[in-house]
């Protein structure tokens, strides 16, 4: 199974992916984690806003996500995770994810309403929606704050860091109160469970359904102030206080799921052992640097320091060589103080080259007074002026020269980084698309796919018994036509005016007619009667979206619905497709009806319709293991004889049964009833019609 992991996934390293995915093929997405490859997992360093996010779901086929909230993180501070979320969630329904796991704090449970409530609540909302509109099996897990050395930005990495620059630090926690964490590997081993058993929860009706929350206990009892004491044992000058409860209320867990179903439990004290992390946090971030990184720190050092020494010195050089020069013709023709400027601005910027000019204004305004220019002369004088100008000018100009070439190679740096980075996600989308392209082959020619597929379908479907063919089509047509939304109707007679609901898709068990009026769908079997199947183009509301049938003697007895079609599904292929799985069908189920012809004298009871108890008892357990699978509903009805003969009670039986419905005699010598489509909604006016006849019936659960 091709696994996602996205958002706060930097407390995941290979070792916990492995635990929790063990055979999956993993690609994790975290724009704050390095590119690379490790055996079958897969860092991608995008952000889920972006376009490349998309080609991963685009190439990579997954089938589960794992979804890690950033509040994981004590007092995180990053926003926009709903964004973000409800993007996933949008490509996991464009790409049919089959299970969706979103990981987030128990602080989601507090019972206090802020603006933080409204946001957990609302991707609580988001979840649901999710799950019931698109049917993406979706699982809510609540966790305590996690804790982590390898995550740059956990809580604890955090208060080290500001510890370590020598800023106080305040928690806010009391001395007594609990430190409520996770260890990353505890919650890998949950998942673990919870992948190796897998089910949709049942609600309090019996029935399956695709959102579940499901609630993580830290169980620790180390407290703040014990670990404030173990920072004071590295750092014994650290400024450390600990303030008034950071819990704004009382956190409500649900039901203990996660031990009663799973049988997980927290089985670390994740900060018992804090010395352990501390040592890995100066471990990962203390590195030493290297020889080379020593020099160019030293020599960057020099760069910063040599610039004032430089603008001194070079303002002191152009005074004396002015002083030097004051009696040589050939100098004269130099402007040392304008080429100082044009230097400086060249190599430091504007900034510098203006200060530099500044210098030299104010070196020629004390020339000129030398000269026995006073100052109001000099003012008043606009050729004087000329010179003060030029170096504003040269300092402005040179400058921008020199911040528009920094621009420039600044800009062309990005770029190249950024077709760089765009090359290694193309060629590494390559590679896995290529090695996807070689497993796929190996797939088509070796196991269920193409021939395989076809083979798989016919075996399926080769039996002589019609009910054992219609309880395998709909999960091999679930199958091939990845929906999961397919009813049979039945039509066992030409003249009828009802068809009766025979087998569906578990999703639409408790939405379907259990019985259609053939009336309204004049125009359906119109087409099927032309050999070709129905498309819903005017998008009738209640109809299915296509309608294949099954034909005996001319006459269509069989419909085969497929409902909730995508829309990406809506195409010629899709269409040739449900025409080659209704013929292989259609081929099985003529020839089933055929040999129950040939074989009715050891089927019924001579001169009845009552079946012999050997192919009831086989009925029987056929529409027992359907409805286990949730394709049908049945009721067995036992009904007392009471001396009555078997022709007695097939006469009185003639008109008060359907035609989908099963009559037989058991052991006991008492007759059976296999209602087909009795609900326990139904089963009380089913019994009533039979006590009415005066019967003396009860509903049983196997045949005697």
């Amino acid at each position: 199974m091709d696994t996602l992991l996205v958002g706060n996934t930097s407390y995941f390293r290979k070792d916990e992916i492995v635990v929790a995915c063990p055979q999956d093929m993993v690609v994790v997405c975290d724009s704050d984690q390095d590119a690379y490859k490790e055996d079958n997992i897969t860092w991608f360093d995008q952000p889920v806003m972006s376009a490349k996010f998309r080609r991963l779901f685009n190439t990579y086929g997954f089938e589960r996500v794992l979804f890690f909230s950033r509040s994981l993180t004590r007092d995180t501070n990053k926003v926009g995770e709903i964004e973000e979320l409800r993007r996933v969630f949008s490509l996991s329904q464009k790409h049919h994810v089959k299970q969706f796991v979103y990981i987030v704090s128990d602080e989601a449970l507090v019972d206090v309403d802020n603006s933080d409530s409204i946001i957990f609540d609302s991707t609580n909302n988001l979840c649901r929606y999710y799950a019931e509109t698109y049917r993406i099996d979706v699982k809510i897990v609540y966790s305590p704050y996690l804790l982590s050395a390898y995550n740059r930005d956990d809580y604890w990495c955090r208060i080290l860091r500001n510890i370590e620059n020598k800023e106080r630090v305040e928690i806010k926690s009391l001395e007594d109160e609990a430190a409520y964490f996770l260890k990353p590997a505890d919650l890998a081993d949950f998942l673990a469970r919870l992948f190796a058993d897998w089910e949709p929860e049942e609600d309090e009706k019996g029935e399956k359904t695709l959102f579940e929350k499901i609630y993580l206990k830290s169980g620790a009892k180390t407290t703040y102030g014990e670990i404030k004491n173990k920072i004071l044992n590295v750092y014994p000058h650290a400024d450390i206080s600990l303030s008034k409860s950071g819990i704004k209320g009382k956190i409500i867990h649900g039901d203990n799921k996660a031990r009663e179903i799973y049988g997980w439990f927290a089985h670390h004290d994740a900060c018992w052992d804090f010395e352990e992390y501390i040592s890995k946090y100066q471990e990962l971030y203390h590195q030493k640097p290297t020889f080379s990184e020593r020099i160019k720190k030293r020599f960057s050092f020099l760069g910063k320091a040599l610039m004032p020494i430089e603008l001194i010195g070079g303002a002191a050089f152009v005074e004396l060589y002015n002083y030097m020069s004051a009696g040589s013709v050939q100098f004269k023709m130099i402007d040392v103080r304008l080429l100082f400027v044009i230097v400086m601005a060249l190599l430091y910027g504007t900034r510098i080259g203006t200060l530099s000019a500044l210098i030299e204004i104010t070196s020629l305004i004390v020339a000129y007074q030398l000269s026995g220019t006073n100052a109001l002369l000099l003012f008043y004088d606009p050729g004087n002026w000329i010179a003060f100008i030029l170096l504003l000018v040269a300092a402005a100009f040179c400058g921008y020269i020199k911040q528009k070439r920094e621009e420039d190679i600044l800009f062309v740096k990005e770029e190249s980084e950024t077709i760089k980075s765009e090359n290694a996600f193309i060629s590494k989308l390559y590679q896995e698309a290529m090695n996807y392209k070689n497993q796929y082959k190996a797939d088509l020619i070796g196991s269920r796919d193409g021939f395989g597929r076809i083979f798989d379908v016919v075996k399926r479907l080769s039996t002589t018994v019609p009910e054992e063919i219609f309880a395998e089509s709909i999960p091999v047509m679930e199958d091939v036509l990845n929906n999961k939304a397919i009813a049979i109707y039945t039509i066992n007679d030409p003249n009828a005016r009802f068809a009766r609901l025979n087998v569906c898709s578990e999703q639409l068990g408790q939405t379907l007619k259990k019985s259609i009026n053939l009336d309204e769908y004049s125009e359906v079997l119109k087409t099927l009667t032309e050999n070709d199947i129905w498309f819903n183009g005017n998008v009738i509301e209640g109809f299915p979206t296509y309608v294949a049938g099954i034909k005996s003697e001319g006459n269509v007895s069989v419909l085969i619905m497929i409902y909730r079609v995508e829309y990406m599904q809506i195409s010629t292929y899709y269409s040739n497709l449900i025409r080659i799985l209704a013929g292989l069908m259609e081929n099985f189920i003529l020839k089933a009806w055929d040999y129950q012809k040939a074989v009715v004298a050891e089927t019924y009871v001579e001169g009845t319709g009552i079946t012999k108890t050997a192919y009831f008892k086989q009925q029987f357990e056929i529409q027992k293991e359907m409805m286990d699978n949730r394709l049908t509903s049945f009721r067995l009805i036992r009904i007392q004889r009471e001396g009555r003969s078997l022709e007695e009670i097939d006469e009185m039986f003639q008109s008060k049964i359907r035609n989908n419905d099963i009559i037989g005699i058991g052991d006991d010598q008492n007759i059976y009833l296999l209602a087909a489509q009795v609900d326990s909604s139904s089963e009380g006016i089913v019994l009533k019609r039979f006590r009415d006849m005066g019967l003396k019936c009860d509903i049983v659960h196997s045949v005697s």
